[in-house]
C-alpha cells in the first residue's frame, strides 16, 4: 500500500526538487487506480457531514455545568474586563475567551456557545479521514471518519462551551500538514503546519505535548536533515510565541492543584474516556485496533508501508505518556488536555476493517462486498456506542446542572431571603442563570466577580458574613451534595457553623450535582 521514496540519483533530479523536501523515504500517498480524487474528497465530506449531525443532535442539554458556566460569565464581559480576569485566573484560556467573546457579540445563549466546538470537531473530522485516505486508502479514510464522529469522548467534547474542540481541531490539522509536508509536499504545507501548531498552544498551551507524537512520525519517516530543519523553525516559532504566556501562565499555577495524583484510577478514567462505557466497544474497537496495528507493523517489517501506524501509533501514545511522565512529579493529568489523541484509535480501528473488508472483497472477488462489510462494522461500533452518545445529551452526562438549581430557587424562594455558596464558585451559576436569583441576596458577597475581576467574587469576613446571615430568618443554601464542605474552605466552615448554630434545615433539593436546602432560625 504505502511506498517509500529513493534518494535521487542524479544531481539534477536533487536540483529540480523543492529545498523542503527530503533527501530520503518519507511518508507517500496510497495510490489506487479505483479511487478518484473525486471519491477522496466524497470521504472527507461525509466524514464532516457525519461530525456534524451527531454533534448538533442534542446540543441544547439544557443547562451548564460548572466550567462551561466560566466560559459564558467570562466572554460575555467587555474586553477590558475578560483582560483584567486574565491577570488572575484562566490566562491558559484567554485566546479562547477572547475569540468566543468575539463569538458571543451577536448575542445568543448556551446553545450559540457550544456552536464553535461543533465546527472545530468538523475540522477535525476532516483531518482524520484525510489521514486515514492517504495513509491508507479512500475505504480506510472513510472508516476513519465516522468512528471518530461517532466516538463517544469526540462527541463529548464538541458539545462543550470550552476550548478543547478547538485544540483537538487545530492539531489534527497540524497532523494532516505535517504528512503533506513529509511526503515531500510543497512549502505551503509547513506553513500550514506552523500555523496550526501556533493555533492550537494558543488556545491551551498544553497542547504542546502534540509536538511529541510529531517528533516521532518524522523520526520513524526517515527523513533527512532538511526536513527536521523544517520542522524545528516550526516548533522554534511556536516556542518563541508562547514562551512568555506560559511563564505568566505558571504563576496561576494553583489553579491545577486540585488535580489527583497518578495512580490507578489514572488509568481506569483513561480507559473509560477513551473507549466509552461498552464492554461491547472495549472488545470490538480494541479487536479492530489490535488487527490494524498488527497489519500496519507487518506491512512495515516487510518494507511495504506502515505509514498509518507511524502517524497514528504516536498520536495516540507519545502525548499521553508524556502528560503522566509529568504528573509523577506535579500532578497535572486530565484526558481533555490530551484529547486530540483519541484520533489515533479510530484511524488504528479503521485499518483493521479495512483488513478484514480486503478479506472479504478477496474471497468473493467483488469490491462492494468489502465496503458492505465496513459498513456493517461501523454500524457495529456506533451501535455499541449509541447508548453513551444518548447520555451524553441529557444533563446527567456533566457534573452539574445549575440550570435546574436555579430552577427550584426560582420556584420556592421568597423576597428578601438569603443564599450562600458552597463552595464560592457554585456562585457561577447565579451568574449564568440570574432569574433564579431574582429574589435573594448574596449575603455572604463583597465585590461581584465582575468588580472583583474574577470568576466567583470576593467574600466578606468572616464576622461581616455570621452577622447577616443572622440578621435573615430563612437562608438557601446552594451548595455541592450533602454540602460538603473542604477543611481548607475557612468561609465554608464558618457558615455552616453558623447554620448548624442556629438554624434547622426544613427543605432539601437535589438536582444532578447541586443541592438547594432551605434553613430557617430555630427561634424564628
Amino acid at each position: 500500500m504505502t511506498t517509500l521514496q529513493q534518494r535521487p540519483t542524479s544531481p539534477d533530479e536533487q536540483l529540480d526538487r523543492l529545498p523542503v523536501r527530503a533527501p530520503r523515504a518519507l511518508l507517500t500517498a496510497v495510490e489506487r487506480p479505483d479511487e478518484s480524487p473525486r471519491l477522496r474528497a466524497g470521504v472527507v465530506v461525509a466524514s464532516v457531514v457525519a461530525m456534524l449531525a451527531v454533534g448538533f443532535w442534542g446540543l441544547d442539554r439544557g443547562s451548564m455545568w460548572l466550567d462551561e458556566t466560566a466560559t459564558y460569565t467570562v466572554v460575555t464581559r467587555p474586553v477590558h474586563q475578560i483582560l483584567a480576569v486574565l491577570d488572575h485566573i484562566d490566562l491558559v484560556h484567554g485566546a479562547y475567551y477572547l475569540l468566543m467573546h468575539v463569538w458571543m457579540l451577536p448575542g445568543g445563549g448556551e446553545v450559540w456557545m457550544r456552536v464553535p466546538s461543533v465546527l472545530a470537531m468538523g475540522v477535525a473530522a476532516a483531518a482524520t479521514a484525510g489521514l486515514g485516505t492517504r495513509l491508507a486508502g479512500a475505504r480506510t479514510g472513510l472508516v476513519a471518519g465516522l468512528l471518530f464522529a461517532g466516538w463517544p469522548l469526540v462527541s463529548y467534547y464538541a458539545q462543550e462551551g470550552r476550548s478543547y474542540a478547538l485544540v483537538t481541531g487545530a492539531v489534527l490539522a497540524a497532523t494532516y500538514c505535517l504528512v503533506r509536508a513529509l511526503s515531500g509536499g510543497r512549502r505551503r504545507w509547513w506553513w500550514g503546519y506552523g500555523l496550526a501548531i501556533v493555533v492550537a498552544t494558543t488556545l491551551n498551551e498544553l497542547a504542546v505535548l502534540a509536538l511529541t507524537a510529531h517528533a516521532v512520525t518524522v523520526l520513524l519517516s526517515r527523513v533527512g536533515w532538511r526536513v527536521w530543519r523544517w520542522w524545528a523553525v516550526a516548533v522554534l516559532v511556536c516556542g518563541a510565541l508562547m514562551v512568555r504566556v506560559t511563564l505568566l501562565s505558571l504563576e496561576q499555577a494553583d489553579q491545577v492543584a486540585h488535580t489527583a495524583a497518578i495512580g490507578r484510577s489514572t488509568f481506569v478514567v483513561l480507559q473509560g474516556k477513551f473507549l466509552g462505557t461498552s464492554p461491547w466497544v472495549l472488545t470490538l474497537a480494541l479487536g479492530l485496533v489490535v488487527l490494524g496495528v498488527a497489519a500496519e507493523l507487518r506491512r512495515w517489517r516487510h518494507h511495504e508501508g506502515g505509514a498509518l501506524a507511524a502517524v497514528a501509533l504516536p498520536l495516540l501514545l507519545v502525548p499521553v505518556a508524556a502528560l503522566l511522565a509529568v504528573s509523577l512529579v506535579h500532578p497535572l493529568f486530565e484526558v481533555r488536555y490530551v484529547l486530540f489523541c483519541v484520533a489515533g484509535l479510530p484511524l488504528l480501528a479503521a485499518r483493521g476493517v479495512e483488513v478484514l473488508a480486503a478479506l472479504a472483497a478477496r474471497a468473493t472477488s467483488r469490491t462492494a462486498v468489502g465496503w458492505a462489510v465496513a459498513g456493517l462494522l461501523v454500524a457495529a461500533v456506533s451501535l455499541a456506542q449509541l447508548p453513551d452518545l444518548r447520555h451524553e445529551r441529557t444533563v446527567g452526562s456533566r457534573s452539574q446542572d445549575f440550570a435546574g438549581a436555579a430552577a427550584v430557587l426560582r420556584a420556592q424562594a421568597q423576597p428578601g431571603d438569603a443564599v450562600i455558596f458552597l463552595p464560592m464558585s457554585f456562585r457561577l451559576g447565579a451568574l449564568a442563570y440570574p432569574e433564579g436569583f431574582a429574589q435573594v441576596d448574596d449575603v455572604a458577597l463583597q465585590k461581584t466577580a465582575v468588580r472583583a475581576a474574577n470568576l466567583r467574587g470576593t467574600a466578606r469576613k468572616p464576622a461581616d458574613v455570621r452577622a447577616a446571615m443572622l440578621e435573615r430568618d430563612r437562608i438557601w443554601v446552594f451548595g455541592t451534595v450533602n454540602l460538603r464542605v473542604k477543611s481548607t474552605d475557612k468561609a465554608g466552615t464558618n457558615q455552616m457553623a453558623v447554620l448548624d448554630e442556629h438554624f434547622v434545615q426544613e427543605r432539601r433539593n437535589v438536582v444532578r450535582g447541586v443541592e438547594v436546602d432551605l434553613y430557617v432560625r430555630k427561634d424564628g
